[in-house]
């Protein structure tokens, strides 16, 4: 073979091997964007049953994503947390949701947890079994445990009017820490309290009076919801998307055979152990953004206590 038929047949290896070593690279760097990871902030509540239904199953993984779920036991934590880039995205509620993105924060409301409709995410006013309190038009003038500015003073401001009673006809309480709310109701140092699902069953179980509840009302009150970081939406759109299909098999899960997941409850969200085995799982709906009058109703309730510093829209906040 002449020199120039070698030099062409070098050449023509060389381009070969170079361009096999680019497919490798592409595809490397395809499976390492399947990969991505997601960070979850989470708390021991109802609301994240679907995402450890989705972990415990192995959806995750049949999706080829990698998902963290990072547990807290305060919310002020998980929240520092989402703020300083720490997670991707969190279960919260509206109120903290709408907080995070006046700071500055670009996050998105992504879906519901629970709240689609007003029976699921139960919360209740509860009065003592000693009390005079049989009804809401009793709450007047009587003291509520709550804690201010939050999901919870939002819910029992909706629960008060929609029964027709100024929320200045009682006398709120700031009570932020749920387990000494729960302790100033049973021992009659406080009038009522208002308290979400497993610790209703509980108070209910020392006697505790339900008053009223959001389930009731006209309106959907409560709303938890996953919310991501807008940036985290963009450049990771293929992996939210995965997210969301294990997310929606999880769910499926939940609905039809919830007795198989008690235990995973049990292991995993803060429900006194007296009630815990008769306490049933909540039906969660499909992945689905809140509705623009609900989330509405809670921006205008935030703009009236001075709690936002933009003008923030439905739009603004929520992932369409």
């Amino acid at each position: 073979m002449s020199m120039g038929k070698k030099f062409l047949v070098l050449l023509l290896v060389l381009s070969i091997i170079t361009l096999l070593a680019g497919c490798s690279q592409e595809k490397d760097n395809s499976e390492t964007k399947e990969a991505e990871l997601l960070k979850i902030g989470v708390l021991p509540i109802e609301d994240i049953m679907p995402i450890l239904v989705a972990e415990n199953n192995g959806y995750f993984n049949q999706e080829n994503i990698q998902v963290e779920i990072v547990r807290f036991q305060s919310a002020v934590e998980q929240i520092n947390a989402m703020q300083s880039g720490q997670l991707d995205g969190m279960v919260t509620d509206m109120i903290v949701a709408g907080m995070i993105k006046d700071s500055g924060q670009d996050v998105r409301v992504t879906s519901i947890t629970l709240g689609e409709v007003p029976e699921e995410g139960r919360f209740a006013i509860l009065a003592s079994s000693g009390s005079d309190i049989d009804s809401i038009e009793d709450l007047k003038g009587k003291s509520i445990g709550i804690s201010y500015n939050s999901i919870i003073e939002y819910i029992t401001d909706g629960i008060l009017i929609d029964a027709g009673i100024d929320p200045s006809d009682v006398k709120k309480t700031s009570v932020p820490k749920i387990p000494l709310r729960m302790e100033m109701l049973f021992n009659n140092k406080i009038d009522a309290i208002v308290v979400p699902g497993p610790l209703i069953t509980f108070a209910e179980f020392n006697g505790a009076k339900v008053v009223a509840e959001d389930t009731d009302t006209e309106r959907n009150l409560s709303q938890a919801v996953v919310v991501f970081d807008k940036k985290v939406l963009d450049e990771k759109k293929s992996t939210v998307e995965a997210f969301y299909r294990a997310y929606e098999k999880a769910v499926d899960d939940l609905n039809n055979h919830p007795e198989d997941y008690k235990q995973l409850m049990i292991e995993n969200v803060n429900i006194p152990e007296p009630i815990a085995e008769d306490y049933s799982i909540q039906h969660y709906p499909q992945p689905v953004v809140p509705a623009e009058e609900d989330v509405n109703n809670i921006i205008n309730w935030m703009k009236e206590k001075d709690l936002l510093k933009n003008d923030l829209s439905y739009a603004d906040l929520v992932q369409e």
